[in-house]
């Protein structure tokens, strides 16, 4: 039985698709949750892979090991990273980069620190593709909101700086801020698993929408939905 995965970084992005797919169990493996269901002749098994890059990529890692999934779909809510960047706008990540891969100049004590002087690192190494069969998938569901196809910028920040926030996107050119996509993309790619991230915007500090409990349930509820429809197109059509 060929198995999708899906992952989600708290309760929250998951619970609903937990809902759409009944009758599952959850198992732990070495600290991180799975919830294994089916859709027809798919396993569908639905991560917590927790927050942040370090537990991103362990249970991404756990989940190729374990389940050897024909794809891997991470999703979940992101911080807009441009002015015309709405929440509720649905991200598809045709590429994902690194936003910790930074260098900073040299400076003695005494000389302070500031973060608008620093660079992008020299390894583009965490400049990642997703996998071009599911992006086409993907920008076909349809969705009473707007999907943006673009580049998710990941990195273990919370960016609420809009002078950073605009010279970061400057430098690397991604439209939204998430805390685990990055080592989604980075393990899969060295695994040859195929991969998608797909984020809902949930605030932007740049534009004043800021982040709360209501908009949370909203866009949380909202990409689910969209998530399964995804998941049932690829059943369907991804080999």
């Amino acid at each position: 039985m060929r198995t999708i995965v899906i992952q989600g970084a708290v309760i929250n992005e998951i619970n609903l698709l937990i809902t759409l797919f009944p009758n599952g169990k959850w198992s732990k493996d070495n600290g991180y949750s799975f919830y294994e269901a089916s859709l027809n002749k798919t396993r569908i098994v639905i991560s917590l892979t927790q927050i942040g890059i370090i537990n991103a990529c362990i249970s991404t890692m756990i989940a190729i090991e374990k389940y050897h999934p024909v794809c891997i779909i991470n999703q979940g809510t992101a911080g807009g990273h441009k002015r015309d960047i709405k929440v509720g706008d649905i991200i598809i990540g045709e590429s994902d980069v690194y936003i910790n891969n930074m260098r900073s100049p040299l400076k003695g004590k005494g000389e302070g620190s500031n973060s608008l002087e620093w660079w992008p690192g020299r390894s583009r190494s965490f400049d990642i593709n997703a996998d071009t069969r599911l992006i086409e998938l993907t920008k076909t569901i349809p969705y009473d909101g707007r999907i943006i196809l673009g580049k998710l910028g990941s990195g273990d920040l919370f960016s609420r700086e809009t002078d950073r926030i605009d010279w970061m996107h400057s430098q690397l050119g991604e439209l939204c801020e998430d805390m685990e996509s990055i080592a989604v993309y980075k393990a899969c790619i060295e695994c040859g698993v195929p991969v998608i991230g797909i984020r809902i915007i949930s605030n932007n500090e740049i534009t004043g929408e800021n982040d709360n409990d209501a908009l949370f349930d909203m866009v949380h509820n909202k990409l689910q939905n969209f998530i399964f429809e995804v998941i049932k197109l690829i059943e369907n059509e991804f080999e």
